[in-house]
């Protein structure tokens, strides 16, 4: 389309821009001039985090090989697995499986 008038895309954009104002001043929410009662206060309890605090008590220390011997003579890594599952003061009175005598 050939324009004759330069004066014609001045006039659509002037024409775009007052559009594009009026809807935005449109999409303006509504002021609502009403005042909120203040609701009851809300009672604070503090509770320290470190109420329920145990101190980091290091296990006694075993040599590697009694060590191992204590993990197979309970099961394994299964015992472990189950103790997570049930509760720790459960302990399986048979190995779950054996290896028969590793070293």
């Amino acid at each position: 389309m050939y324009l004759k008038s330069p004066k014609l895309p001045l006039l659509a954009t002037a024409i775009w821009l007052a559009c594009l104002h009026l809807s935005s001043a449109w999409a303006q929410p509504e002021i609502n001039p009403e005042v909120s009662t203040p609701e009851k206060s809300v009672e604070l309890i503090y509770q320290s985090s470190f109420q329920n605090y145990q101190r980091y008590s290091a296990s006694t220390l075993q040599s590697w090989m009694q060590t191992n011997d204590t993990v197979k003579d309970i099961g394994g890594w299964r015992a472990y697995a189950k103790e997570i599952t049930q509760g720790k003061d459960t302990k399986p009175t048979t190995p779950a499986h054996s290896h028969g005598g590793h070293r």
